[in-house]
């Protein structure tokens, strides 16, 4: 095939090296000999033709194959019009699980290069918004390569429920795609330390973890440790610590539907949990007229709980006031003593402000108590002594009656 070095190297700074005696291949200054692979002699030809056309010859224009294969040539010869032009016709093209894994395993050569970076944040954006639906059959995200699993969980606009669902999701995909216990126990423990936020998993699933025997134990404990130490430093340290160190992107809140709490949980003297949870004022407007913002999971002995607050209107009075309500997932009759408190001004220290007894009985579980912590008006006036530089601070003692108590 003999082609004009003038075009080439107008077209190409691969080629004007080539021809202007910058390469070794450029001794004989009358002609230069190119040798080709066999996979890349279709894709040459389409560039060469691009090169000489704008366009190409035969190539369907619908074909990710292909087209990635003259992406990768026109990368290697340095073409970069033609890069651009491929890019162009692979975004018109659907996204499916497919063309995106074939975009993820794109030479580094090829993937980190300016004019594809377009078609990678296309890519990575698929996979984030497919992770993110809800209606999505899960069986696609099962079937993800390792590189599309790293680039779900390393976005920052992910949206799970809670950073145990994060969890979840890892162990089911590793139990899906290694079959093999130790192969999997080492993918497992590798993916659960780089990409699952300890600090904002629940105390159950961090014990589940622990019997796991799926996971390395050792491998878990630095991160558990770390976690349970980071939960104890104040928001100033956390601020530092999130916002200046990239190694601990662990430690950053994603934006989770289910509000991450810190419980303490006690046998004794009464089985009980202390929750702490922190709502940012502003978030707090934001549910005035019926907004709710409610908490992960959380147990007391055996039994599931959560946390919601919301603003309710009074059907008689037709004002609105600021309420707890704790819901129970458990199907057993049950019955609880609440204790809420709030971190008030000017002292800064948590003062109790309601105690309510419940008695869950549904069979199908997910009864809740209602309890209204203020008014309204009073809970988000500007004087409110509520907030600590514009944060709630809540707490909730949740105390199980024993059957002598119930009676």
């Amino acid at each position: 095939m003999h082609v004009s070095s003038a075009l080439l190297a107008a077209k190409s700074p691969f080629f004007y090296k080539l021809f202007s005696n910058g390469m070794r291949d450029s001794n004989n200054k009358y002609e230069t000999t190119l040798k080709l692979k066999a996979s890349e002699e279709t894709p040459f030809k389409e560039l060469l033709h691009f090169m000489y056309i704008g366009t190409f010859s035969s190539t369907d224009l619908s074909d990710h194959h292909s087209l990635l294969d003259i992406l990768i040539v026109a990368d290697k010869y340095e073409v970069i019009q033609c890069m651009k032009y491929c890019v162009q016709l692979l975004l018109k093209l659907p996204m499916t699980q497919e063309s995106v894994g074939f975009y993820l395993e794109l030479p580094s050569s090829v993937s980190t290069n300016m004019e594809v970076q377009q078609l990678m944040d296309a890519s990575k954006k698929h996979l984030v918004a497919v992770f993110n639906n809800r209606e999505a059959p899960r069986d696609e995200l099962m079937n993800l390569s390792m590189a599309g699993l790293e680039v779900i969980l390393s976005s920052d606009d992910i949206l799970p429920n809670s950073e145990d669902e994060i969890c979840d999701f890892l162990i089911d995909w590793a139990r899906h795609n290694y079959l093999k216990l130790m192969e999997r126990r080492v993918a497992l423990s590798s993916l659960l330390t780089r990409f699952v936020r300890f600090p904002y998993l629940s105390c159950t699933r961090m014990r589940e973890l622990l019997v796991c025997k799926d996971v390395d134990k050792a491998a878990l404990l630095e991160c558990i440790t770390d976690s349970l130490l980071f939960k104890e430093e104040n928001l100033l340290r956390k601020h530092e610590l999130t916002s200046t160190d990239s190694k601990q992107k662990q430690f950053m809140q994603r934006s989770y539907k289910w509000r991450p709490v810190k419980v303490v949980e006690s046998e004794s003297p009464r089985r009980h949990s202390v929750v702490y949870f922190d709502i940012a004022r502003s978030e707090c407007a934001g549910l005035f007229p019926s907004g709710k913002i409610e908490t992960q999971f959380f147990t007391v002995g055996k039994h599931m709980f959560y946390i919601a607050v919301c603003c309710v209107e009074n059907s008689e009075s037709l004002s609105q006031s600021f309420v707890v309500q704790l819901f129970s997932e458990s199907s057993e009759e049950i019955s609880v003593t609440s204790r809420y408190a709030v971190r008030k001004n000017p002292r800064e220290s948590f003062v109790r402000v309601l105690k309510k007894n419940y008695t869950f009985n549904s069979p199908q579980g997910c009864r809740y108590g209602e309890a209204i912590l203020s008014p309204w008006s009073t809970f988000i006036a500007d004087n409110s002594p509520y907030f600590i530089k514009g944060m709630l601070h809540l707490r909730a003692e949740i105390y199980l009656k024993t059957l002598d108590e119930r009676t």
